[in-house]
């Protein structure tokens, strides 16, 4: 359970309080959920019955700011979604599908500031009405045994793929399901990329809410989308993922 749940009105002294000894950047997450805010609320988009706002948000910050938050990006990625999503509900908005909150290099960019792009996504809602809740729970679920979890047997919507473009192993594809992988130099790692310049335990992988999202797990050489450096990423089709020497595509089909 989130910091956030059961939570009324303003929210973001509840960040502040959370991440007051765990965050040692110019930016503070207060500020990030205070942004987060308002790009929602510039953002929404007013229909017959309801008011839309985005569910994907890429927080751009300076490299120096950036480095700061490496070591706990995950951490601060999930409150702050649990923030978008307690938010939502305060304002009575309807998010677009799972919110996501992921953060990237802007060498451009003054220290202490921050720039935040914001979208709508198609992804599968996390939460139904009740009564399909209901009808959910009632029903058998089968369950399969992974590396690091156990989740409903399902099928994502699309099959993914990371092609190894350049390193040394180049020619290599991975088929990527609807688990959470770890990508690294470790023999134990569920995708192993034999480069020394990768670390043991360099980034994971997750298929959530019907995207597959790219995590840094604090590797030294760092991971790039596209030739940005990021903590997290939403991976679309076609993004070039790069870890150490390692150039991956990623596909879908």
């Amino acid at each position: 359970m989130g910091v956030f749940s059961g939570l009324e009105g303003s929210l973001e002294k509840y960040i502040e309080g959370f991440f007051k000894d765990k965050f040692k950047g110019r930016v503070e997450p207060a500020e990030i959920a205070k942004r987060l805010a308002r790009e929602m609320r510039d953002r929404r988009r007013v229909s017959v019955n309801k008011i839309y706002v985005p569910n994907q948000y890429t927080v751009y910050l300076n490299p120096s700011d950036y480095d700061s938050i490496a070591t706990i990006a995950s951490l601060l990625s999930g409150e702050l979604q649990e923030y978008v999503k307690q938010k939502a509900r305060e304002k009575r908005y309807t998010l677009a599908g799972l919110p996501v909150v992921s953060f990237a290099r802007e060498d451009s960019r003054d220290a202490g500031s921050m720039r935040i792009e914001s979208g709508f996504s198609e992804a599968p809602r996390e939460v139904e009405p009740p009564e399909v809740e209901e009808k959910l729970l009632e029903q058998t679920q089968r369950f399969r045994l992974t590396k690091y979890n156990i989740l409903p047997e399902e099928k994502p919507a699309f099959t993914g793929r990371f092609k190894v473009e350049a390193g040394p192993d180049k020619g290599k594809i991975f088929n990527l399901g609807a688990v959470s992988l770890v990508v690294g130099r470790r023999a134990d790692c569920d995708i192993v990329l034999n480069d020394s310049s990768v670390s043991r335990r360099h980034a994971r992988l997750e298929w959530r809410g019907g995207q597959y999202i790219l995590t840094d797990l604090g590797s030294t050489n760092g991971t790039r989308v596209n030739g940005i450096r990021v903590v997290t990423k939403v991976l679309q089709p076609g993004d070039t993922v790069t870890l150490g020497t390692t150039i991956c595509s990623f596909k879908v089909e």
